[in-house]
């Protein structure tokens, strides 16, 4: 990962404007599959791409320094946004043993763009998640000796064949609490993101159907838990799990519904859904609501909840006056 110095850097708005014909591309074939009485679904149509990396936080709360996975893959303008923002940003000061110290975890950001007239998309940072994200920790290091929460036995959902004769693909984001023994002792829906346009009673239905199969294969998942480091003695866990539902066409070189890491993902959001047992426990997810700031690879997202972020983020619709850009799609 490509470090960024820890030096002033000039502030910039939270927001971007960019040329709207990249996006214009990506939404025609969502938009075309769509038809009368769709408008609301229409105009809630969004693209985004989540970005990860790291971000170390000095004992005042301040940014020390950040770093960005894969920083040549991503588009010039989400850099740049990225860039302008982090460095300003102010958390919660994180303590051991009641004193102030600088402090280190995973991050991932939802970059998002919606059109705003006939020429322009705004872009902006419309969540943010800190915590351990496992499958980058166990690269790292970080979940040496068994210090992360990891998966023992995962099946995966059945994907539901009239979803997929439909061509409807999407992601489901799972709010688990995982027990003392490893054993999943509650899950609910936190949120479903579709890749198709339709009313709003084929949008619930897919929704619906796609939450049921996930909620029915996670009930069954088994875990390892932390035997040591910040989150062993706990005696239960509360884990944002992403499932990520695409389809694999014949001839096509790209299952829909699966972007590379830099380039936009086009879908209709769904509603955020409240989980009083899951909201219960800081899981550390910055947001103008949803929990899709968490990487959706199915891996367990666990929050260090030491880390608050108290900067706003995101912003309304309203680009800021920097200067336009297109950003590439890889």
């Amino acid at each position: 990962m490509d470090a960024v110095d820890p030096l002033p850097v000039r502030k910039e708005a939270v927001m971007q404007r960019v040329a709207w014909s990249w996006l214009a591309c990506l939404l025609l074939p969502i938009l075309s599959s769509a038809h009368g009485g769709v408008d609301a679904a229409k105009r809630s149509v969004e693209a985004s791409m989540l970005v990860t990396g790291e971000i170390a936080v000095n004992p005042d709360g301040s940014v020390y320094v950040y770093s960005l996975d894969q920083r040549d893959k991503l588009p010039a303008p989400v850099v740049k946004l990225i860039d302008g923002a982090l460095p300003h940003w102010k958390f919660t000061p994180v303590e051991v043993d009641g004193k102030p110290v600088l402090a280190k975890a995973s991050m991932s950001l939802r970059i998002v763009a919606k059109q705003i007239d006939a020429d322009h998309a705004a872009i902006r940072v419309k969540s943010a998640a800190f915590g351990t994200q496992t499958a980058q920790s166990e690269k790292t290091s970080e979940c040496a000796n068994s210090a992360c929460l990891t998966y023992l036995e995962r099946r995966p959902p059945i994907y539901p064949s009239n979803l997929v004769n439909d061509l409807v693909s999407g992601t489901v984001y799972l709010a688990v609490e995982v027990d003392r023994q490893g054993k999943v002792s509650q899950v609910a829906v936190e949120q479903v993101d579709l890749r198709r346009i339709a009313d709003g009673a084929d949008l619930d239905r897919w929704r619906r159907e796609l939450g049921l199969v996930s909620m029915k294969a996670a009930r069954d998942w088994t875990f390892q838990v932390p035997t040591s480091g910040l989150e062993a003695g706990k005696d239960h866990w509360v884990v944002t799990v992403p499932i990520n539902y695409s389809i694999g066409i014949p001839g096509e070189r790209k299952a829909i519904g699966a972007p590379g890491y830099g380039q936009w993902d086009v879908y209709v959001p769904g509603p955020v859904h409240s989980i009083p047992w899951a909201e219960a426990q800081p899981k550390q997810v910055a947001s103008q609501g949803g929990a899709d700031a968490v990487p959706d690879n199915g891996t367990p997202f666990v929050a260090d909840t030491r880390f608050v972020l108290l900067t706003p983020i995101g912003g309304d619709d309203t680009p800021s006056t920097s200067p336009e850009a297109t950003p590439g799609q890889g």
